[in-house]
């Protein structure tokens, strides 16, 4: 199944903004689009495993999050028919959860780049492929798109600005220090 993704950005853009789906009716949602792909959704102690599993805060609100984007446009009719019948649940959940797992549902919400991400690594974990892109075109995407990955160009930088902050702090010292000696050479 191919997912076009500017037009499911195109249809979110233009659903209506409501408040956050109830959590379970965010799980009923995800549920439902396992049965439409003939794909034994989890059980209430799945979903409170995965929960426990993944041990963070915004896990309930990814959750809502992708209940939103799967009810407010096409993707979860083309995710029912892009699963396999030999699909996993379970695994695909608890991956695509670790996959996802620094983006807040704000986030999603209000940035462009940070919604494709995530719409992208639902579709590359239901088994789809994005439209107009091989698959090396897609992965190349998802990597500059991916959130972690920009957070640890973002602290390298800063620790470099740190050194060189440091480095400069270091050789005004130095240079001071040659400045106070050769005034003292001078008197």
């Amino acid at each position: 199944m191919r997912f076009d993704i500017q037009n499911l950005q195109q249809q979110l853009a233009t659903a209506l903004i409501v408040s956050p789906y109830p959590h379970e009716l965010a799980v009923a949602i995800i549920c439902d689009t396992f049965r439409m792909a003939n794909v034994r959704p989890p059980s209430l102690q799945d979903w409170q495993s995965l929960e426990t599993y993944a041990r963070h805060p915004l896990w309930r609100e990814q959750v809502q999050m992708l209940a939103h984007l799967l009810a407010g446009s096409a993707l979860r009719d083309g995710s029912a028919k892009a699963m396999g019948k030999g699909t996993e649940s379970m695994n695909l959940l608890r991956r695509f959860f670790e996959d996802i797992a620094p983006l807040t549902a704000e986030m999603v919400r209000s940035n462009g780049f940070r919604q494709e991400e995530f719409l992208r690594k639902w579709v590359r974990a239901v088994g789809g492929e994005v439209l107009n892109e091989s698959p090396k075109e897609s992965a190349k995407r998802l990597d500059q798109l991916d959130y972690r990955k920009a957070q640890q160009e973002m602290k390298r930088a800063e620790e470099a600005r740190k050194k060189e902050a440091e480095r400069r702090e270091q050789l005004l010292r130095e240079a001071q220090q040659r400045e106070a000696e050769a005034r003292g050479w001078r008197e």
